[in-house]
């Protein structure tokens, strides 16, 4: 299995996958976070997972498989108070277990092909990097 798109309401997960992913690049310009598993392991594909208008991220430098879920109310209302952001519905995306790891973001896109690891992105090149 290599990754799968789950719709649902807040605290419902929006994308699981077993596999390996790292922090790949980010962006201040456009304040863009992406997050890679790249095809150098089977399977022979590369997913990419973009967050557009980042705010505010927590993050591991890699994830040895990843679920990514909306947040609940009571989630948003401690990053809220802990960071001092006002955090929207639908903008805080949890990143495995509990508020260990989270992006503060627009709605976060996947994208699965077979580019090579230093191809650019499906999302498109990120400015400031190559």
């Amino acid at each position: 299995m290599g990754a799968e798109v789950i719709p649902g309401s807040a605290g419902s997960e929006v994308f699981r996958s077993d596999r390996y992913f790292k922090v790949w690049q980010y962006t201040v310009g456009h304040r863009r976070l992406l997050l890679r598993s790249s095809r150098d392991m089977p399977p022979e594909t590369r997913i990419d997972i973009h967050f557009g208008n980042v705010g505010l991220m927590v993050l591991r430098p890699y994830y040895e498989g990843l679920v990514i879920r909306r947040a609940d109310d009571e989630e948003c209302m401690k990053v809220a108070l802990d960071y001092g952001l006002e955090v929207l519905p639908g903008r805080l995306h949890v990143l495995g277990d509990g508020l260990r790891s989270f992006v503060v973001s627009g709605p976060p896109q996947w994208h699965e092909d077979e580019g090579r690891m230093d191809d650019p992105s499906w999302f498109g090149r990120m400015k400031g990097t190559h």
